[in-house]
């Protein structure tokens, strides 16, 4: 989108080439960093004013999506480099800031060289920013051949403080040094040495956000993320396809999402500093207390989400806690109990209608349930979502139920005859539901039986606000 504009810019400035001539070169340069390289420099062949500007451009994008043939990308980039690189005698201000390349398709590993020339040469310019993507090569015997980062980018980028890989290969053989270093996300990249965390927290002194997504290690072994190794560490994200995580001790860790581990198996009793805790992992029955104990005990806990549990029932205490959100993969019913959380505001659960909860406080809560529902509404579904709507008795500022479609809501009439109306003093719940217009008038008079007193608000894309 940003691209899209750029080009649009570019376009109306070229066809005012007084208004052009006005502009500041910073201006112009601003505006072609949002493009990719490639448009960047066919853009500025266009003006005798641009023809020279893009060897300025501090942000470079490279992408092979664009290009049929590998050798011919491998040959433009490998030409502009060159370019930028002899560059540096005419035009003192070409300094590369941002550095990207994907390369989803080209990868091969005869143009490794190449590659490491590359990166070799944007840390000599004091690159802050890079994203690498090297997809991996699958040979025809099957074989996996990632490409390695070179040591060159390992060692030599003190001012990199934001990079990103994906699909490549770290080997922790040499030490790495990043000490600017402030973002750090690994995606799909293949970890060599059961140290190779450990090496990069050790040699990113400066490290404030770590996210570890869907990485592979050369051995099964657990890797441990220690509480010296990294004290500026405060948000932490690791989702693995293995449950290769051990420990987590950081002192000064503020937010931590967890997907994917037992949570059985990892200790986070030094990590009293969180405010954000997010874990999407297997638990089951016998792992319910020390779940609640570590809840807690968190004394700093604003924001707690909960995924992927097997529990029937649990109990939330925090005296910090303002945001509870709770998504429900248990095929049978689930039962929530909230109690000694003071400074609760809002409760969000996304569930079947299998649900119950209490609270033993008086807080006022603005509650959003999205309730995921099944393609055949029978009588059971009916009657389990009346027992879901009776059981919300707490004490709410404002609830919004969010259903799939209308026929979610209307209630058969055998039902209505043997059962009086669930909500009839209820004032502040809202219905979100997607209804065809035809079904408006069907859908108000099935609402009428939950509360006397409805009042409809459209919405569009056919979607309707139905407030009771």
């Amino acid at each position: 989108m940003a691209e899209k504009r750029a080009k649009t810019a570019l376009m109306m400035m070229g066809e005012e080439e007084d208004r052009i001539s006005e502009l500041p070169d910073s201006l112009i340069q601003h505006i072609l960093s949002f493009l990719s390289t490639k448009d960047a420099v066919s853009t500025c062949l266009v003006s005798n004013r641009w023809k020279l500007m893009w060897y300025s451009v501090s942000e470079l994008s490279f992408s092979d999506f664009d290009w049929a043939n590998s050798k011919k990308f491998y040959n433009y980039v490998n030409n502009y480099l060159e370019r930028r690189k002899r560059g540096n005698y005419f035009i003192l201000d070409s300094a590369i800031t941002s550095f990207k390349l994907h390369m989803t398709n080209s990868y091969q590993r005869r143009m490794a060289r190449d590659l490491d020339k590359w990166l070799a040469f944007i840390v000599e310019k004091k690159v802050k920013e890079i994203n690498l993507r090297v997809n991996k090569q699958r040979s025809y015997r099957g074989d996996i051949h990632y490409y390695s980062l070179p040591k060159t980018l390992a060692v030599n980028a003190r001012y990199l403080t934001t990079l990103i890989l994906n699909s490549v290969e770290l080997d922790s053989r040499y030490s790495f040094s990043f000490p600017s270093l402030k973002t750090l996300t690994l995606a799909c990249v293949r970890l060599v040495g059961n140290d190779a965390v450990d090496k990069l927290l050790m040699g990113s002194p400066s490290l404030e956000k770590l996210q570890l997504h869907f990485c592979c290690f050369s051995t099964d072994t657990q890797f441990r993320i220690s509480i010296q190794h990294s004290l500026s560490l405060k948000f932490l994200d690791i989702k693995l396809t293995k449950d290769l995580v051990e420990r987590i001790a950081l002192i000064n860790l503020e937010s931590l999402y967890l997907a994917s581990v037992s949570f059985d198996k990892i200790k986070l009793s030094a990590c009293k500093a969180i405010r954000i805790l997010n874990l999407t992992c297997c638990w089951g029955k016998e792992e319910s207390s020390s779940l609640e104990y570590l809840i807690s005990n968190l004394p700093l806990l604003e924001k707690l989400t909960l995924c992927k549990w097997k529990l029937e029932h649990i109990e939330i205490s925090n005296q910090h806690l303002e945001n509870l959100s709770i998504h429900n993969s248990c095929h049978g019913v689930m039962n929530v109990v909230i109690k000694s959380t003071p400074k609760l505001t809002t409760f969000i659960y996304v569930g079947d209608v299998r649900f119950r909860m209490s609270m033993e406080s008086s807080n006022l809560l603005f509650g959003i349930f999205v309730i995921k529902g099944q393609e055949n509404y029978d009588i059971y579904w009916f009657i389990n979502l009346m027992n879901f709507l009776l059981n919300l008795n707490c004490s709410w500022r404002c609830i919004d139920i969010h259903v799939k479609s209308e026929e979610a809501l209307m209630f058969p009439d055998i039902l209505k005859r043997v059962c009086r109306s669930p909500l009839v003093n209820w004032k502040h719940l809202r219905f979100f539901t997607e209804c065809k217009p035809e079904r408006e008038s069907d859908l108000k008079n099935a609402l009428q039986w939950i509360s006397p007193t409805l009042s409809i608000m459209k919405r569009r894309l056919s979607k309707r606000f139905f407030k009771l």
